[in-house]
């Protein structure tokens, strides 16, 4: 509600009023530095807003992943998920399945493809206790078949109740609603940043 954010002391998001309920996914998009990436930290809890607030229900964490993947690359796949699991934060049997992980699981993440790493991470964000999953270009770097069985699981998961937020430049999905963010010398000249449910 009213949220303003900040990147090197310049506001690029001001007075953003939006509302994501159960079942929903939201497509953020806009150019770079438009800031999609500052908005889904700033739903994840990773910064604190220049003005208003965010508000969750879920008792719950959300699932993030942001541009890096967060994976150690001495570790192989697997010791990364084992890794996240002692912290708590186990990766869905389901979801492993789905993305693929299982066929490299034992090789170290500096060997793994960029689309193999990035399945691992998504793996550890799409987890499925977690109600919402907020997701900074989840499709980069994956080919078409894994993009396919990814848009299935945020399917799956929007069915179960849960919710999704995630930026794309060239990927939607259906029935997503887009909130369109401009760059900051735009919001001047046609009004702040809105959307609502």
């Amino acid at each position: 509600q009213g949220l303003a954010l900040a990147r090197a002391d310049a506001l690029i998001i001001e007075n953003l009023n939006l509302e994501l309920r159960q079942g929903e996914a939201l497509h953020v998009r806009g150019p770079n530095g438009a800031g999609k990436s500052t908005l889904l930290q700033a739903l994840a809890g990773l910064l604190t807003p220049a003005a208003g607030s965010v508000q969750r229900q879920a008792e719950e964490p959300p699932g993030f992943l942001g541009h890096q993947n967060g994976l150690l690359p001495d570790l192989s796949a697997g010791e990364n998920l084992r890794l996240y699991a002692d912290c708590g934060l186990p990766a869905n049997t389901h979801t492993l399945e789905r993305l693929g992980v299982n066929a490299f699981i034992d090789k170290p993440v500096r060997s793994l493809s960029q689309g193999q790493a990035r399945r691992v991470a998504l793996a550890l964000a799409c987890r499925s206790a977690q109600a919402l999953w907020l997701l900074d270009e989840p499709f980069a770097g994956l080919d078409q078949a894994t993009v396919d069985s990814l848009a299935d699981l945020f399917t799956t998961h929007l069915q179960q109740g849960g919710g999704l937020v995630f930026s794309s430049h060239d990927r939607s999905l259906p029935g997503a609603r887009v909130l369109q963010l401009r760059p900051a010398v735009d919001q001047h000249q046609h009004g702040a940043h809105s959307a609502a449910a």
